[in-house]
């Protein structure tokens, strides 16, 4: 276990792109934002919602983000109380959690930058419930408990920004357009992410006893049901704050609520939680397929 766990950190400094090594224009053009109309609603002319849209995803996305980078931080000190045995023995276990958290707050970072840029706006939205989110985890319960809870929820995220990605690759295979270029280098470390999700399902959660488990699942639905609440509200300021209804006919907001439910059922609806590829039915690729191409939504890209 500990060897399959290092080998998911042992590139993380060359399979990674920081903020700053970005080629980040001056301002937008047209282009760009032309290709996150055809994104967002499958056709040019829809350039003013599609910023919005962008805009706010990417920017609830950054305190999703900063979210996981602080209760990483709550995981990392309290396991350092526990015993120093089978996965806590040595600094394996650290150093890949390590990496996630730091990567994470780069991920805001960057998403942040991206979108004050295009849409030329200071955005961020100051009733973000991140005292409320991180509150879930400042409890007794264990660490492992804590840290199973939230690579379930991150889990989610994750796979529905990949199916995204993975758009923008089959739309802009040559990586022309910025944002291409933003969720390609996001999804650099987000592989490794889901490779740390994986294990924790694999290896953290069938280890703990009924009660913890069952711990682990109201701490995870509780911190669902933040996110959802988190969505709404930024769904309610960014159309307050541009003038903009960024809704009708979006197709790719249609098909990220669809993926967000979808995957939520999916990966921890049933007694055990399952990974998403292993869990999709033949309904759910042909969804993916019609939107991004592909049939998977993690590992190599076809």
């Amino acid at each position: 276990m500990i060897s399959e766990l290092q080998d998911i950190a042992t590139r993380a400094h060359i399979d990674t792109i920081h903020p700053n090594a970005l080629p980040w224009p001056e301002a937008f053009d047209d282009a760009e934002r032309d290709f996150l109309s055809r994104l967002a609603f499958g056709e040019p002319g829809h350039e003013e919602k599609a910023v919005v849209y962008i805009t706010k995803e990417l920017a609830q996305l950054a305190e999703i983000e900063k979210h996981v980078t602080g209760v990483l931080s709550i995981v990392l000190s309290e396991l350092q109380r526990e015993p120093a045995t089978g996965l806590n023995a040595g600094h394996t276990l650290h150093h890949a959690l390590s990496c996630f958290a730091a990567e994470e707050l780069h991920h805001a970072n960057m998403f942040y930058l991206y979108v004050r840029l295009l849409s030329g706006r200071d955005f961020k939205y100051p009733e973000n419930l991140y005292a409320q989110r991180v509150g879930l985890y400042q409890s007794d319960e264990s660490p492992w408990v804590k840290l199973a809870a939230l690579c379930c929820s991150a889990y989610i995220g994750e796979s529905v920004i990949t199916v995204f990605e993975r758009r923008c690759r089959a739309l802009d295979p040559e990586q022309r357009f910025f944002f291409t270029q933003l969720l390609v280098a996001h999804g650099l470390d987000e592989a490794r992410h889901i490779k740390v999700d994986h294990f924790v399902f694999d290896h953290v959660i069938p280890a703990l006893n009924s009660a913890e488990q069952r711990r682990m699942r109201q701490i995870l639905h509780a911190t669902e049901d933040l996110n959802t609440e988190l969505a709404i509200r930024f769904a309610a300021y960014a159309k307050d704050f541009f003038s903009c209804d960024y809704t009708g006919g979006n197709r790719a907001n249609e098909i990220q609520m669809q993926l967000t439910a979808a995957f939520r059922e999916l990966v921890f609806g049933g007694e055990i939680i399952r990974k998403v590829d292993d869990a999709m039915n033949d309904e759910h690729r042909q969804l993916l397929a019609a939107f991004c191409s592909e049939t998977r939504v993690h590992g190599a890209v076809a």
